[in-house]
């Protein structure tokens, strides 16, 4: 059997280097920028000679704004944008950049790391113009970034970068250009989970049931900008109305069908205006990329006699994490290999402000961190189909010091898996 490594190693966007750096961009919060700024998408570049899939592209995305985040360690290290129109990217920049708790968005010229800034923005100045099938040339960065004071091209994480940008992907349309296709997945009856993160932090988490393609039981988990939890606010302060405006998405959407998350789009429709807060302005998008995000990841809870069939993915390595209430808990990393899990390693564990992976043997939770082991160690060595086990862990986790195998949080596992396959190989 494959070794199993639950502890990990943290690496950073570069290879060798203890950290990364790139450019700072504006940011903006719960409500929207002005129609003029929503509707203005970055006039796409003429088309490159090597643009075979551009027509394929043009099926399956819609033009427009796409937004998209990689995630590892516990913290946002890429969040990125980009303009699509007939299939060709343009407007590609990154709207966050970190690694261990440093912004690199706010080095100076003088940073020691600012050679990985330029490199960066070499990396976006090749998507610009290209195809959605340059993503995977951005696999091979040595081919794109020059080398700078000694940071060579070849060992910038353009893995990161291109999980980002196919993560935007799978969101769908944030800043729709030219009308909007309503079109979601198919949706099992149950319960469902997705995040929303920006400018380094996770700012909408919700949660919802599809029951007969109907959604019902509407819940924001976590609603945050710059720090502020807008669920923690009072009535009387001078952001209560944006929390108001937020539970009005939840009433609008219950009981209706789920392409109904498309509406989020035009938030002004059916969000009053409170306070001079007023309902056009509230950034419906986000919340609509959080639940695209929940249905990516597949049943949270599934009820019973749901469907256990995974379909084939593609050799290699992947990545992936499940956030919640603010944070990230789960990052999991795994290889494929014939469609058998292998190398399963749990890169961070965390759960209100507790890092498992850094518990030592005798601390009360331990045992959690011992049940996770199990985790890994159960899935290595089997078929992809096998995450579906998750959902009843208690057939394989074992009972240790009160902490039962039937509790463990597997499905947390489970959700992070799914963004991984989602995301495509890393």
């Amino acid at each position: 059997m494959t070794r199993v490594n639950v502890w990990g190693v943290g690496i950073g966007l570069v290879l060798g280097a203890a950290a990364m750096s790139i450019g700072a961009c504006a940011d903006d919060g719960l409500v929207r920028e002005t129609p003029r700024e929503r509707a203005e998408v970055t006039e796409a570049a003429p088309v490159a000679d090597d643009a075979s899939v551009v027509d394929v592209a043009r099926a399956e995305y819609q033009d427009g704004r796409y937004r998209g985040i990689f995630e590892d360690g516990g913290e946002q290290q890429v969040s990125i944008q980009f303009d699509l129109r007939d299939g060709v990217m343009s407007g590609v920049r990154f709207r966050h950049l970190q690694y261990r708790g440093v912004d690199y968005g706010a080095l100076e010229e003088d940073d020691a790391f600012y050679p990985v800034l330029q490199q960066h923005r070499q990396i976006a100045d090749y998507l610009n113009g290209r195809p959605l099938s340059a993503i995977d040339d951005v696999k091979s960065p040595g081919d794109i970034a020059e080398d700078i004071d000694g940071f060579t091209g070849a060992t910038i994480r353009g893995a990161k970068i291109a999980s980002a940008l196919r993560d935007a992907l799978n969101r769908d349309i944030y800043s729709p250009a030219n009308g909007l296709v309503r079109s979601v997945p198919d949706a099992g009856n149950g319960r469902y989970r997705g995040v929303y993160g920006d400018g380094g932090e996770q700012q909408v988490s919700v949660q919802f049931s599809v029951a007969n393609g109907t959604l019902t039981g509407i819940s924001f988990r976590h609603l945050q900008y710059r720090g502020t939890d807008y669920r923690r606010l009072e009535q009387g302060d001078q952001l209560y109305p944006i929390v108001i405006q937020h539970q009005q998405i939840t009433e609008y959407l219950e009981g209706r069908p789920l392409e109904a998350i498309f509406d989020l789009h035009t938030p002004g429709e059916f969000i009053d205006d409170v306070d001079g807060w007023t309902g056009a302005t509230i950034r419906g998008a986000k919340v609509f990329s959080a639940m695209r995000d929940a249905l990516n990841r597949g049943l949270y809870t599934p009820p019973n006699g749901f469907s256990t069939e995974i379909e084939g993915y593609a050799d290699g390595r992947y990545r992936g994490t499940y956030g919640d209430g603010g944070e990230q808990q789960v990052s999991i990393q795994f290889h494929l290999n014939g469609g058998v899990i292998e190398n399963v390693s749990f890169r961070h564990l965390a759960y209100r402000g507790t890092n498992y992976r850094a518990l030592e043997e005798g601390d009360t939770l331990y045992p959690i961190l011992t049940q996770h082991q199990q985790i890994a160690d159960y899935l290595d060595g089997r078929p992809l189909s096998s995450i579906i086990d998750l959902h009843s862990p208690g057939d394989f986790v074992a009972d240790i010091d009160g902490w039962t195998g039937a509790t463990v949080r597997a499905n947390k596992v489970y959700s992070a898996m799914r963004d991984a396959l989602n995301r495509g190989t890393y």
